[in-house]
């Protein structure tokens, strides 16, 4: 606004310098050729007038002259703006055509107008979006391939459609191969990464996810919360996977460095303290199963641990356990839990007296099917039988209220 302002400024003072000169007088423009003999005089603005007409017709001729050169040439671009516009139209209509939903008659305009397109990129990563809904699997990968051809540049989008592709139909190796060379072009991409992971997690690759979790948390693929859970599972994943592997006794090094390899926080878990007690226990390594136990149920307590703690097998040193479990009790009077494994400790060190002690003790804190029955089994191994019947039934009540319910015969 400010400049249209100065620019009406200087024209009109301009219109007023020209108007005084114009009062002044007409002035006067004389021209002698070359000779000395032969003069041109006329006045000054008769003069101005016929230099701009001269210019303008020096500049038509000159027009006139690069026409004549080249006739075509004005033809051909005028040819080549409406071919132009024209693919221009049919890609729009092509793009509309594929929001839609209409697979066919999209493919066919975006691939129709590419060539002629201003950015024939556009068109074929258009038009093999369209193939694959299509079902058109040689489709797709023709029009990748112009796409590539077409922007060389471009390699970066021609993958990212590939990967999303392959990722729809379920080619989880091929994607993964493509999102692997997209990640190292773009290592901090967080569709890519997104993607990696969701490819991993369906591929059930749990050590390529542990490399990647440092990546997820630094660019914030997803909330805190979710990283943390993700974590989680692919953790225990990984040890169970290597719980199952047969030449578990070969690779317990590499088990033993992916527990020490754990956050801090992640050796909290109940869960992954559990699979890693597994480990120890099908190896053998009874004493840093309990020492694992231990330290656990001083940084936290929880109730599944220290029902582990009672089910440590007997050759784990029952009497150390259970003056440490003891000690515990002192703090926790009345946790059922706690009794319950004091008393398996007791049993498996012949303390039968004591064993039924706390099996009575955590009876009467909570009603447990497994207690029940394990104290049906004592009783009876005592000769009490009348108590073990007790028990027995209560056990068989419990797992009668478990059972699903299902038509039974009648008797006649």
């Amino acid at each position: 606004m400010i400049k249209r302002v100065f620019l009406w400024l200087f024209f009109l003072a301009a219109a007023v310098l020209i108007g005084q000169q114009l009062l002044k007088g007409t002035g006067y423009f004389l021209l002698v050729l070359p000779d000395g003999q032969t003069s041109i005089e006329m006045s000054f603005w008769t003069a101005l007038v016929l230099l701009v007409i001269s210019w303008w017709v020096a500049a038509w001729f000159l027009h006139l002259l690069g026409w004549l050169a080249h006739p075509l040439s004005g033809i051909k671009k005028r040819h080549q703006q409406f071919k132009s516009q024209r693919a221009l139209k049919l890609t729009v209509k092509g793009l509309v055509e594929l929001a839609q939903g209409r697979w066919r008659r999209a493919r066919k305009l975006l691939s129709k107008s590419a060539k002629n397109s201003g950015a024939p990129l556009i068109n074929y990563l258009g038009a093999a979006q369209a193939a694959h809904y299509e079902g058109n699997g040689h489709g797709v990968e023709v029009f990748l391939k112009e796409a590539e051809k077409s922007t060389p540049s471009a390699g970066i989008a021609v993958d990212f459609l590939q990967a999303r592709i392959q990722l729809d139909q379920g080619h989880y190796e091929q994607a993964l191969a493509t999102l692997v060379r997209l990640h190292e072009k773009v290592p901090s991409h967080p569709v890519v990464l997104r993607q990696l992971k969701d490819v991993h997690l369906a591929l059930a690759d749990w050590k390529p996810l542990i490399q990647l979790l440092p990546e997820l948390r630094r660019y914030q693929v997803s909330p805190p919360e979710e990283l943390n859970q993700l974590e989680r599972q692919i953790y225990l994943h990984r040890l169970d996977e290597l719980l199952k592997d047969e030449r578990l006794s070969d690779n317990f090094m590499a088990v033993k460095e992916l527990w020490e390899s754990l956050p801090s926080r992640m050796k909290l878990e109940d869960e992954l303290i559990l699979a890693w007690l597994r480990v120890l226990l099908k190896q053998g390594e009874l004493g840093m199963a309990e020492q694992l136990l231990n330290q656990s149920l001083k940084d936290t307590w929880s109730a599944k641990l220290v029902e582990q703690y009672g089910l440590l097998p007997k050759e784990a040193e029952p009497k150390r356990r259970l003056l440490e479990a003891e000690q515990w009790l002192k703090e926790r009077p009345n946790d059922p839990v706690l009794l319950h494994a004091l008393a398996r400790i007791s049993q498996q060190q012949s303390l039968w007296g004591k064993a039924l002690e706390y099996y009575q003790a955590s009876y009467q804190l909570e009603v447990k099917d497994q207690l029940c029955a394990e104290m049906s089994q004592l009783y009876q191994a005592l000769g009490e039988e009348r108590q073990s019947q007790f028990f027995q039934k209560l056990a068989l009540q419990g797992l009668q209220r478990q059972l699903p319910a299902l038509p039974l015969p009648t008797r006649k």
